[in-house]
Formats: structure tokens, C-alpha cells, sequence
């Protein structure tokens, strides 16, 4: 079985698993980027899509690498702010918006391989002196796409776009009166049907714990009704938590760490894996305690004694064909040395995150797999160490490729530009083994595996 798959490098690489080939683009000089987005594949040509700030370049690549293709694209406003970037089967959607005196534009383009226009839509046009971001995310199935902001009086903006017919699908400005939407807002996702699900979490603190609340808004296309379900912790406080939508099965899955003290000594995980239209105000998380003899596996035994896991974070949640779930988990711990400045961040641009005079830990991957019916299959723990220092982390954790048999962890050893890469490679009923994969060495590459893109 040919497996492919896409890494980026800091010169950008193309990274294709067939006997350890490496493929290596020219070098492109990113430094001075605001950012840069690869796209994905389209008629034999990948994409790669970079914002220079005061111009927008339009690039693609062929099958060994090399530069087909670049010129800059313009748009009808000289400053124009793009918030997703989007591959479909024959063109690129890029989704941008500008202010005009007193109106903000939200723009749709979208362009073929060689960056011609094949079709341009005005969304929509709001009243607005400021120009305002907007944050996104797309359904699993990409036919939808959902833009959202926190507006004036904390109302949550939300506007899904209909990929398929090129047009905005619904129209949502909300407020509830029993929350703090632009405080308690942690995340949101889109199902295939396009029902948005926003979570808020609320009194997640030591000394209000029995007041901890999770709260989910389920807004429905074509209609302004909402259906607003609090979810109780039984006293318990979230240390990190995940939202999924099965769309294959129905199924909302909501999981994470707890700990019945403080909101980073994780005692175990929870989780919520039940059909949408079995939410009632009823519904409570299962929540699920860490063994001592698996707390030992993971920090060692040379270790001092300890009854909870510190520093990990949600890293991702696969869904499984039968209905159950994989939980990744990732040790993550920032020491900064002096204070930092804020860079930009497309994907998020509320949650920036610290560069600058940073050590950086990415650590101890755990891996949980959970049965449709809440029953644990198995649970482990894979070891690796990486350590950086103010580059935000860009080069360390893991990339997770897909197939049907295996699951496959990518990581490097060390960041660094001669690392060995190595992999964890997982079977269904979660025997693993650890493998080196290929080096960097001599190659002057830094691997982004953060920001992997598997073709197929």
C-alpha cells in the first residue's frame, strides 16, 4: 500500500512515505510572512498560498516539487483581510473580508491552478465604521463553512456559507442572557447539516467548583431557534476539553481532563459520547479515574510517587467506524524567561500565543481508546521529549496519519536540523511500536509536524 503524506518544513517540503523518498521544494523565504496556508492538490498541482502583508502570492508546485507555477493576486480593495483559505475539487475558495467607508464586505473568490478567478460573490455587507476578524471552522465534509465574532454588547456574529452553492446559508447574532458569550466561549464546530454547537464553560474555578458548569448552544440553520443545554460537573473542574461531532453516527462527543481541586492536576478523563437528539438536561459526562499503576507509566518509576498527571492537554479525538472514540493527550509545559510579545494567528485570532523568550516541552503522548458504549478498550503511553525555545513550538508534538489498519504518530526526537524522525505505529486493539522512520541530517530542514497535511 502506497502511503503519502504531507510535511511542513520551514522551507516547505512535500513528503511522500515510499521507501523514506523525500521530495524538497526550492527555497521560499517566509520570514517576513504573515502567514502562509498549503492548500492541498488540485489538477496535479499543490498549492501554497502565502500573505506578505501588502501582497498576496499565489504558488504551486509539481509532482517533483519543483515551481510550476507564482504570481501575486489582487483584490478589489487594496487591504483586505483573509480569513480561510479552502481546496475544493477543481479550484482554491478563499473567504476575505474589507471595510468600505461605512460597510464591512465579506468576499468570496475562487480560483483555479493557474489563479485565474472562475467565480467572485459578495456574502454579505454590514453596517460597521471597524473593520472586525472573524474567526472560522468547517464541517467535516467541507460543504460548510461557519464565520464567527464576538460583536458590541457580547453578541456572537455567525454567519455559514453554503460551499456547495456559494452562498451564506444562515444569519445568526446571539445573546444569551445566562452566560457570558464573549468570556465562556471556548469552542465551536459544524456538523455536515450545518448545525453549529458552541460550548461555553463556565465557573471553572478551585473555589466555585460546585457552581462549574458546561454549557451547549446548538443554533439551527434557517431559523433564528436555539436550544441551550447546561451540562453538570458534579463538582468536578475541567483541566482541558474537546468537542467532535460523529457525523456518521449522530453523535456529540464531549471529553476531557478533570481534577476535583485544581484546573492542572488531572485525576482522569471524561467524557460524553451520545446521540444528538438523546441530549436532555439529564445527560452527564462519565467521569473515569487514572490507575495508580498507569499514572506510574507515564511519569516512570524513578519518579516520586504521584496521584495525578500534570501539564497535558487535548491534542485530538479520532472517531472510531463503530462509534467509539481514540483520545490523544499531550504533555505541554511553557517557562517563559522574560516577557513576551504576541504574534498572528489566522486560525484563531482571540487566542494568541507567546513567542519570544520561551522554553518550550512537548512530551509524553497518551492515547485512549473508548467503546461506543463508554467502556475502556485500551490505554497507553508513548514517551518522546522535545525542546525548544522561542519559536511558539512550531517544530515539536505530532502528526497523526491515517489508515485504515494503522495508525501512525509522526514526531521528531529532537528540534533540530538533524533530527531522526520516528513513528509509533498503533493497531486497532492498540499493540504499538516505535520505529525511526528517516533523518535530517546535512539537510538543514526543520520539520512542522503540527501542520501536516495528509493527501490521501
Amino acid at each position: 500500500m502506497s502511503l503519502r503524506y504531507l510535511l511542513i518544513f520551514l522551507s516547505f517540503l512535500y513528503f511522500p512515505l515510499s521507501a523514506q523518498e523525500v521530495l524538497v521544494s526550492p527555497d521560499i523565504n517566509i520570514r517576513n510572512n504573515v502567514s502562509y496556508d498549503i492548500v492541498g492538490t488540485i489538477n496535479d498541482r499543490l498549492i501554497l498560498i502565502r500573505d506578505a502583508g501588502s501582497k498576496f502570492y499565489f504558488e504551486t508546485f509539481d509532482n517533483e516539487m519543483g515551481m510550476a507555477f507564482s504570481t501575486n493576486i489582487e483584490f478589489e480593495n487594496s487591504k483586505v483581510d483573509i480569513f480561510n483559505i479552502l481546496e475544493m475539487d477543481t479550484c482554491v475558495q478563499i473567504l476575505y473580508g474589507y471595510q468600505e467607508k461605512d460597510s464591512m464586505h465579506i468576499m468570496s473568490r475562487r480560483y483555479d491552478e493557474q489563479a485565474n478567478i472562475v467565480d467572485s460573490v459578495r456574502l454579505i455587507s454590514l453596517e460597521r465604521r471597524l473593520f472586525q476578524r472573524y474567526e472560522y471552522v468547517h464541517s467535516e465534509d467541507e460543504s460548510k463553512t461557519l464565520l464567527y465574532s464576538i460583536g458590541k454588547r457580547d453578541i456572537l456574529e455567525h454567519f455559514v456559507i453554503d460551499n456547495k452553492n456559494h452562498k451564506v446559508h444562515s444569519v445568526h447574532l446571539l445573546s444569551i442572557n445566562e452566560i457570558d458569550v464573549g468570556q465562556d466561549l471556548h469552542d465551536i464546530i459544524l456538523t455536515n447539516q450545518g448545525v453549529s454547537i458552541a460550548y461555553f464553560d463556565t465557573d471553572n474555578f478551585r473555589y466555585n467548583k460546585d457552581k462549574h458548569r458546561g454549557h451547549f448552544t446548538f443554533i439551527y440553520p434557517y431559523s433564528q431557534d436555539y436550544y441551550y443545554l447546561p451540562i453538570d460537573f458534579e463538582g468536578n473542574l475541567a483541566v482541558d476539553f474537546s468537542i467532535t461531532f460523529n457525523n456518521k453516527n449522530n453523535h456529540l462527543v464531549f471529553s476531557g481532563l478533570y481534577s476535583s481541586f485544581n484546573n492542572f492536576n488531572a485525576e482522569g478523563y471524561f467524557l460524553l459520547n451520545t446521540h444528538i437528539d438523546r441530549l436532555t438536561s439529564n445527560v452527564k459526562p462519565s467521569f473515569v479515574p487514572f490507575e495508580s499503576s498507569f499514572i506510574s507509566e507515564v511519569i516512570g518509576s524513578k519518579k516520586k510517587k504521584m496521584e495525578t498527571l500534570n501539564n497535558f492537554v487535548s491534542k485530538d479525538v479520532l472517531l472510531r467506524e463503530d462509534g467509539g472514540v481514540v483520545l490523544f493527550y499531550e504533555s505541554y509545559k511553557e517557562f517563559a524567561r522574560r516577557s513576551s510579545y504576541r504574534p498572528y494567528n489566522r486560525r484563531d485570532a482571540s487566542l494568541y500565543s507567546n513567542r519570544g523568550w520561551v522554553d518550550y516541552y512537548n512530551e509524553d503522548i497518551l492515547a485512549i481508546s473508548i467503546h461506543k458504549d463508554g467502556t475502556e478498550h485500551w490505554k497507553k503511553v508513548m514517551h518522546k521529549k522535545q525542546f525548544s525555545q522561542d519559536d511558539d513550538a512550531i517544530f515539536s508534538s505530532f502528526f497523526i496519519f491515517k489508515t485504515p489498519s494503522r495508525l501512525r504518530l509522526l514526531y521528531n526526537d529532537e528540534v533540530s536540523k538533524s533530527s531522526t524522525i520516528s513513528e509509533y505505529i498503533i493497531d486497532p486493539i492498540g499493540k504499538y511500536e516505535r520505529r525511526s522512520l528517516l533523518n535530517t541530517e546535512y539537510e538543514n530542514l526543520k520539520l512542522r509536524f503540527n501542520d501536516g497535511l495528509q493527501t490521501s
